[in-house]
């Protein structure tokens, strides 16, 4: 396999073209954890994945995170994670020790240990039964049972009680974000020994976002070479000939073939350039999982020009058919919004007129009037 087609049919899998997950919810489903500390471009990225008749506004996935039908917190690796509440339980049981070892420095630093961490924890869950309490609420409450808690160490801490199963994303109060009890937004599941847990989600990281390597896996999920080796070992001999091994300019992939084969399910998008029509713009978040899910240096998303991205402003990833071409920033101001696209280099008139369809979409998200900003054509 080719580079490019490489390129398309992990956009074709991961549901930017062709999409065809009913809603946002069903999105996160099928990936089991999508990154997302950029609060709202996430939400976005959630969007995107939708076809367009049904695609949720920023509106309805936000309605989507109160009822609780999508999860937000920290797991994998030390970031925030949109997750489903059918996977919080096993994903978070079977990262937390490692994401743990992570935060151990910071943990220290912030004396979240011993005696005080199981204060902490006792006193969030106590302040938590009694419903979602917002960020000051809680750093309130903490203060008000003999544990004083402000910035980092109030971040430590709630990190720790996520990952502890005591706290989870809660509905927002007015603008406020908010957590809430874990066991009310999470159903009870069993506990999946270590090695099933790891094969079930190296099977549905491969079937979401082939064709992967184990090092994607690895840099994805944070767990070792050897486990990804034994998990991707593990998840093909259960997958009846599903998953199977490929190799991409002399490198071994792993795909999960079925999904492959039916990839483009769904009514193609318009301008669909792997349908045969013209180029497709795609105005990706920053941490999108056709960014993060997979290992850098991410060769497949770099124009012949470079070997590497760095981070730039605007943050977020302006695409022409799975390439890189600039970046881009929604900018949220009251009852306007303005979208600022920084290209790379002059771009054709059909990929201008992918571009406007695009922010189209975007406008229609954020529900708002979208003004665009372009910033002359500037290489990085």
């Amino acid at each position: 396999m080719e580079l490019a087609e490489l390129r398309q049919l992990r956009l074709r899998v991961q549901g930017l073209r062709a999409p065809f997950d009913e809603s946002a919810p069903e999105v996160v489903r099928r990936f089991v954890a999508v990154q997302a500390q950029e609060f709202l471009p996430a939400q976005w990225g959630l969007a995107a994945r939708v076809p367009r008749g049904s695609r949720p506004d920023a509106a309805s996935i936000a309605a989507s995170l109160d009822a609780g039908e999508i999860l937000r917190t920290h797991v994998l690796r030390p970031t925030w994670h949109f997750l489903h509440p059918a996977d919080a339980r096993w994903v978070l049981e079977l990262s937390a020790e490692r994401v743990h070892r992570a935060n151990g420095t910071y943990y220290r630093r912030t004396g979240i240990e011993g005696p005080d961490a199981a204060k902490g924890l006792d006193l969030v869950a106590a302040a938590l039964a009694g419903g979602h309490r917002t960020r000051a609420e809680l750093v309130a409450d903490l203060d008000a049972g003999g544990m004083p808690s402000a910035g980092l160490a109030f971040t430590y801490l709630m990190m720790l009680a996520e990952l502890e199963r005591v706290a989870i994303s809660g509905a927002n109060s007015g603008k406020q974000r908010t957590y809430a009890a874990f066991d009310e937004r999470v159903p009870p599941s069993a506990p999946k020994p270590r090695d099933e847990a790891l094969a079930d989600l190296a099977a549905r990281f491969i079937a979401s976002r082939s064709p992967v390597t184990d090092r994607d896996f690895s840099a994805w999920s944070s767990f070792t070479l050897g486990d990804t080796r034994q998990a991707f070992a593990d998840a093909a001999a259960a997958s009846d000939g599903r998953i199977e091994p490929i190799e991409v300019d002399g490198v071994v992939h792993w795909l999960d073939a079925a999904l492959a084969a039916d990839a483009g399910r769904g009514e193609p998008l318009a301008g669909d350039s792997s349908a045969g029509g013209s180029e497709v713009v795609d105005l990706l978040q920053a941490y999108d999982e056709y960014i993060m899910g997979y290992a850098a240096p991410r060769a497949y998303l770099l124009p012949a020009a470079l070997d590497t991205v760095h981070a730039e402003t605007a943050l977020h990833a302006l695409m022409v058919d799975g390439v890189m071409a600039g970046r881009w920033a929604p900018i949220t101001q009251g009852r306007r919004a303005v979208v600022r696209i920084v290209p790379w280099r002059p771009f054709t008139p059909s990929e201008d007129r992918a571009l406007a369809a695009s922010v189209a979409d975007v406008e229609r998200f954020l529900g708002e009037p979208v003004t665009v900003e372009r910033d002359a054509p500037n290489g990085p």
